[in-house]
């Protein structure tokens, strides 16, 4: 009997063991090296391209073309394991570790949506997205209803090295909780990127994020949104919305609230703007 999914050809680690290790290494060495090669015989395919752009890019490319289906007619896009596929990205993600004390602290916490807590939307003009995002909602106050409430986790940071933390050093619990330390503290919500299908918990946005509150002396928090190919788009611009709202109700102040985010996050930055603005809701700080 014929196997009702399409055979991918991924060609990166498939189990965290010392041969899975190696062959990752091999796959990063041989980018690494025949990118260097080329670079000094060929000369940069852009002039203010370095060498260290080059083997990043290519090192990316390589990883997108090895570990999702491209160029598949369409009649053989129903059949490909997406839950194969997401099982699959995710142990070539970034591993999740803690942050160490000289950088900083985070905390994950679980964002539980009850009744009070659901969003609703009014962008009829959005087409197929409105009614995507009219059916999660609805999903999500329905379970609310029924006693079974989905949550999102949310990271919250913050920076040793700001004045916040030097003034409650003696006890860092207070300063990671998903409410306002005083009435007009100032905050950023980060969205991370990852092409919408890895980058949550991974070490480089930790550290990061660690940089920013660094700089800015200012609290970050960063959802764990839903990832595909597993939640499909706008999954993703849901949960943002979701937890925007959410940071809202704890009593955060929107003027007080700027949206950040890098790649797809930068897009889902963008898209909740524009929820806020064509539903009139209030608007944050900055963007």
């Amino acid at each position: 009997m014929a196997s009702k999914h399409v055979p991918l050809a991924l060609r990166l680690k498939t189990k965290d063991t010392f041969f899975g290790r190696l062959q990752n290494i091999r796959f990063i060495a041989t980018g690494i090296i025949a990118t260097v090669f080329r670079y000094y015989w060929d000369g940069p395919e852009v002039p203010s391209w370095d060498l260290r752009f080059h083997v990043i890019r290519n090192i990316l490319r390589q990883y997108l073309t090895d570990s999702l289906p491209h160029d598949m007619p369409n009649e053989q896009a129903s059949r490909i394991d997406f839950g194969f596929v997401a099982d699959y990205i995710a142990m070539n993600n970034l591993p999740s570790r803690p942050l160490q004390p000289a950088a900083g602290f985070n905390r994950e916490h679980d964002i539980v949506l009850d009744s009070q807590c659901c969003v609703a939307y009014n962008v009829p003009h959005y087409g197929l997205s409105s009614k995507k995002l009219e059916a999660m909602a609805a999903a999500d106050l329905h379970a609310a209803q029924l006693g079974r409430p989905r949550s999102i986790s949310c990271q919250v940071l913050l920076s040793s090295q700001t004045t916040r933390f030097a003034k409650h050093a003696a006890n860092v619990d207070e300063l990671l909780v998903m409410a306002p330390l005083d009435p007009d503290e100032r905050v950023i919500l980060h969205f991370h990127g990852g092409a919408y299908c890895v980058g949550e918990r991974s070490l480089t946005h930790i550290h990061i994020y660690a940089q920013i509150s660094r700089t800015t002396g200012l609290r970050m928090f960063s959802p764990n949104y839903r990832l595909a190919p597993r939640h499909c788009f706008p999954s993703q611009l849901h949960d943002c919305f979701s937890v925007y709202s959410y940071m809202i109700h704890c009593g955060f102040k929107p003027k007080n609230i700027v949206l950040a985010g890098d790649s797809a996050g930068g897009a889902l930055a963008a898209g909740v703007m524009f929820l806020l603005r064509d539903m009139k809701l209030p608007r944050p700080a900055a963007v």
